[in-house]
């Protein structure tokens, strides 16, 4: 990977534009420059195929203001081309080249037999191609600077699955294996898809994994495909990008080579190389393959798992395969700070939503942070030597199933010695301990002070009129420093060859899992028969 620097991104966002969508969506350049304070590219997907509070009727399928199939010509073709122009106006303003690099992007959903595609354009100038079959919209796109990424593949198929029958690799080189619906990777339930229940259950015939054994060249990559508007959504799928720069030219360029590959939300680093070939590559036959795995990620590393032709033919665990540094060396550390517990909406609302941090280490210094955002309101930490000040946002919603919404957190990488103490400031309340302490437990930041202050202000209940000890803690928030984990905890390397002889082109991939449970999935190496 010496070569390439890792860029973080996000393919499918899906952007709602025109007027009834206003001031119920955010606005499209909004979306931008909020996705340009923590991503370095971003497509946002304008979605031409959307309900919002019409009544159903015969004539539009589930999910369509825009069918699709029957539209030049139309009204809905004018609209489209006026909507689609304010997309481009968007991506064309908000392009930073080296900074911050967007591309112009719908999602085609067609007649719903093919499977839905989001289009990406290299630059603007290309329009929305309105039509119903996916042979149609790759013949469309053909010697063109497009591609189209199927998404969502596992689920039934002839009903927004990809048919894999109908496939161009140089036009879909990549498709997305996880994303806010779940996982594609097969029609197992070890990652389910189960928030999108008018389009589900998965099953087989159109998972990524069939892809693969169909004898197809696809990468894999992850996306929010976000409902809740929010640019890369933590936990929902985001995309790295193995470039040389940041440019739209350094970035197509990777995107045509499927060197690419997904995460669920943790921005996990995997340099995964065959024979020192990168992910994505096709090579001649070879008599012994040898694969290097090499991970770095945001929490303690949990296994990798390499994959041959969607087997699992080698497992590296690496927990238990490390200890915290001695006393006196110096080292690197991550420590997550999550903000978001308290009382639910129907109970009382909260104080605040706001939560302004200042983490510092005495002698050493903050090497970075990651932000895992879920919602609108965060800012950018800034780093200081030994010092980074954060705000993050919470929210109360109704209903468990968007429970999620309510934490936001940055991840920081410390660089000092485990005895040295690190401290944590969060809207007055502070906490601080040895680093060597905090890899052993978690700890909690409880508000206590604003929360007797609010119940009593809200309810006129005095502190001795409450039977329970507990209601002040259920009604405050909260925020939680994770355990810390050495850099010996979440950077693993794994080696393995294979010399078993190959009857046939084959493919090998990885897989990572941290212990938060997040993941990582590389694209494939293809590699010719040797007999």
């Amino acid at each position: 990977m010496s070569d390439y620097r890792i860029f973080w991104g996000d393919t499918h966002n899906n952007v709602y534009v025109g007027p009834e969508t206003r001031p119920q969506t955010p606005d499209i350049n909004e979306l931008c420059r909020y996705a340009s304070t923590f991503l370095d590219f971003y497509a946002p997907a304008y979605y031409t195929a959307v309900m919002f509070s019409h009544p159903v009727k015969p004539e539009f399928n589930p999910d369509g203001r825009y069918v699709g199939v029957k539209t030049e010509g139309t009204k809905t073709a004018e609209r489209v081309r006026r909507e689609w122009a304010e997309v481009e106006s968007a991506t064309a303003a908000a392009h930073r080249p080296g900074r911050f690099v967007t591309f112009p992007c719908y999602e085609w959903q067609g007649n719903g037999e093919w499977g839905d595609h989001n289009v990406v354009h290299r630059q603007e100038g290309r329009g929305v191609l309105l039509v119903p079959t996916s042979a149609e919209l790759y013949a469309g796109l053909r010697g063109t600077d497009s591609i189209a990424i199927p998404h969502h593949t596992a689920y039934a198929g002839r009903h927004r699955s990809k048919n894999w029958e109908v496939f161009d690799e140089r036009i879909s080189p990549f498709a997305e294996i996880f994303s806010c619906h779940g996982c594609s990777e097969t029609d197992e339930d070890w990652m389910p898809m189960r928030r999108n229940p008018h389009m589900g259950p998965k099953t087989g015939g159109g998972t990524y994994a069939a892809a693969l054994d169909r004898g197809l060249r696809v990468g894999a990559i992850c996306s929010p495909d976000s409902f809740g508007f929010m640019p890369g959504w933590y936990g929902r799928g985001l995309m790295a990008c193995l470039a040389r720069d940041l440019t739209r030219e350094g970035l197509w360029e990777a995107f045509l080579a499927r060197r690419v590959y997904g995460v669920t939300g943790d921005r996990i680093a995997l340099d995964f190389t065959l024979n020192g070939a990168e992910m994505g590559r096709r090579l001649p036959g070879a008599r012994r393959r040898a694969i290097a795995v090499r991970v770095r990620g945001s929490d303690a590393i949990d296994r990798i798992e390499i994959l041959r032709n969607n087997r699992v033919v080698a497992t590296y665990c690496h927990q238990g395969r490390w200890d915290p540094p001695p006393a006196g060396r110096v080292s690197r550390f991550k420590v997550r700070v999550e903000c978001g517990w308290g009382a639910f909406p129907n109970e009382i609302p909260l104080a605040s939503e706001e939560w302004r941090g200042e983490l510092s280490v005495a002698g050493g210094r903050i090497a970075g942070w990651e932000p895992c955002w879920v919602d609108f309101g965060q800012t950018p930490a800034e780093l200081d030597g030994g010092r980074a000040r954060f705000g993050l946002r919470t929210r109360q919603f109704p209903g468990a199933y968007i429970a999620d919404l309510l934490f936001n957190a940055d991840v920081f990488e410390i660089e000092a010695a485990p005895e040295q103490s690190v401290a944590l400031e969060l809207n007055g309340v502070r906490t601080a301990a040895p680093l060597a302490e905090l890899c052993r437990s978690s700890r909690v930041l409880w508000l206590e002070e604003e929360a007797r202050r609010h119940v009593a202000a809200l309810t006129g209940l005095r502190e001795e009129d409450h039977e329970r000890v507990d209601t002040f803690y259920h009604a405050g928030r909260k925020a939680k420093v994770h355990r810390a984990v050495p850099e010996a905890g979440y950077t693993a390397a794994f080696e393995w060859t294979d010399d078993e002889p190959l009857r046939g082109e084959t493919h090998y991939r990885v897989r990572v899992e941290q212990r938060n449970g997040q993941r990582a999935w590389s694209s494939p190496i293809w590699v010719a028969g040797s007999e």
